[in-house]
């Protein structure tokens, strides 16, 4: 894994293997890995003829992987995919995700078929249909309260009938993969990462991003993640509880911080085991956009250009909520004044619970 020099207090814990870097042009072409357990029903293997493996960019939300993939996808030999096993985002992932939730919890091993099925959708650059054109006008006719009630687990017709009439196509390639290759961005895979990463043959990129701030975009955004069940899941629980963590009480903004440290935590730990991954921090990539791009650009083969400089260049001036236009320099530890001291103190005191407090000891 390569990890450039970058803010202490998201150093990934325990000692990692030398970098192994590759360029993805040296790469194979996109297959499914071998079922880990028989028998199956997997769909045909009709498999893409791209140059690269599909590149997977995952963090949690409001993590600064959007910013990530828009600068990564600059690189024209790529075809990008916004969240396609996000509930709000893609009908199909309502059906699929309809057993293991919003953060599925899979490890290597396990198995949950229409996950699955979801994903060999995604590594084929998930083709629509009529009936997902059809579903996602549906989709597109629930407001966000509606969304963020149907996450919160009440009922929503219209979700429920644009994910019934979603399908799956997993005998298709999107005609885009036969000269390009894939780059696909997830917010809601931490928890089964390393899951996808042995069922599927697919690079993998980190963005991580001090709790904080993570902390501090969800509240000012009003995340609906933060309406998600996700302390009621026993999934969940034992998860973390095999580091040790006890559950969250009622109050909202301790159960916010909780879900936070869970996913964060879950791919610090997934990165010490997972050497051949990429791994930036929101963080480091901010202190110098265009260096920073410009190293991950060659660490994973992409092609850079002036044009992807004067990308970033544009993209750094003020904005707000969900534009990605930020002046970068300044977000870096601007969560301590965008939270309040009672915040702070919550952040920091639920954090403690965790192995190596989320990566935020004694920040």
């Amino acid at each position: 894994m390569r990890t450039p020099a970058g803010p202490s207090f998201l150093t990934v814990p325990g000692p990692l293997p030398a970098a192994r870097v590759r360029r993805r042009s040296d790469l194979p072409t996109p297959t499914v890995a071998a079922p880990a357990t028989a028998p199956r029903a997997e769909p045909a293997r009709h498999r893409s003829t791209a140059r690269h493996r599909p590149l997977v960019v995952a963090g949690i939300p409001r993590s600064g992987t959007t910013w990530t993939k828009q600068v990564l996808e600059q690189d024209s030999t790529l075809v990008s995919i916004m969240e396609p096993d996000s509930e709000g985002y893609r009908a199909a992932a309502i059906r699929a995700k309809r057993d293991v939730g919003r953060f599925p919890v899979l490890r290597p091993g396990e198995w949950d078929e229409p996950y699955f099925r979801l994903w060999s959708w995604i590594v084929l650059g998930a083709p629509t249909t009529l009936r997902q054109r059809a579903a996602a006008g549906i989709l597109r006719r629930t407001n966000p309260a509606r969304r963020g009630a149907y996450f919160a687990g009440r009922p929503s017709p219209l979700m429920t009938a644009a994910g019934a009439l979603a399908d799956l196509p997993v005998d298709r390639v999107d005609p885009g993969l036969f000269r390009r290759g894939l780059l696909v961005k997830t917010v809601h895979a931490p928890l089964a990462l390393e899951w996808v990463a042995t069922e599927f043959d697919v690079d993998v990129l980190v963005v991580l991003r001090h709790p904080g701030s993570v902390l501090a975009s969800w509240l000012e955004v009003r995340s609906p993640e933060q309406a998600v069940p996700f302390a009621d899941d026993d999934r969940v629980l034992r998860l973390a509880a095999s580091w040790g963590v006890r559950p969250p009480g009622p109050d909202r903004l301790e159960r916010t911080v909780w879900q936070i440290g869970v996913l964060t935590t879950a791919l610090r730990q997934a990165l010490t085991r997972q050497p051949g991954w990429s791994v930036r921090t929101h963080e480091g990539l901010c202190a110098d956009p265009v260096g920073g791009f410009r190293d991950l650009y060659q660490e994973l083969g992409l092609t850079w250009t002036d044009e992807v400089a004067a990308y970033i260049g544009e993209r750094d001036r003020p904005g707000t909520g969900y534009v990605t236009k930020r002046v970068a320099s300044v977000l870096p530890g601007n969560w301590r004044t965008r939270l309040t001291p009672a915040e702070r103190t919550e952040l920091f005191r639920v954090l403690s619970w965790f192995p190596d407090s989320a990566g935020v000891d004694g920040d």
